[in-house]
């Protein structure tokens, strides 16, 4: 049985283009979402991964901004090994809006499809685990 942190609620519409993931911030609401992450007490962390060429880099621009352990390598299995040190480390609910992940699939498509893949089945590792990571994407529409 896992203990529950904090959950909040999806940000309403029209913060979010849709309430099915991935969930797509418009970047001209991009406050409206600052607003409400605020007001419902939750942690926000964001992170750019527009400049990544690989794995690795998206990693590191993670661990850019969310502790890690210090023996955590640059992949996906790395980041899975540390789930439960993740766990201890991260605060929740916690909101990651992921910046460049439009630009990213432009420019190295499997890769910004495997992000996004790979962190919505974070999030649900997460609230299996018991606790809530919203993942965002920050989405130019112009």
């Amino acid at each position: 049985m896992a203990l529950v942190s904090a959950w909040i609620p999806l940000p309403p519409t029209p913060v979010l283009v849709d309430p099915a993931e991935p969930y797509l911030v418009p970047e001209e609401r991009f406050s409206q979402l600052i607003d409400y992450v605020t007001s419902v007490q939750a942690e926000i962390v964001e992170v750019d991964i527009s400049a990544a060429v690989n794995v690795a880099d998206v990693v590191s621009a993670l661990k850019d901004v969310l502790p890690f352990p210090d023996w955590c390598g640059l992949s996906w299995d790395s980041m899975e090994d540390a789930f439960e040190e993740l766990r201890q480390a991260w605060r929740f609910p916690l909101v990651l809006v992921v910046r460049g992940v439009q630009v990213l699939i432009g420019r190295r498509p499997h890769l910004g499809l495997e992000v996004v893949l790979r962190l919505s089945g974070l999030s649900r590792a997460f609230s299996i685990a018991g606790d809530q990571l919203l993942v965002t994407h920050v989405w130019r529409t112009a």
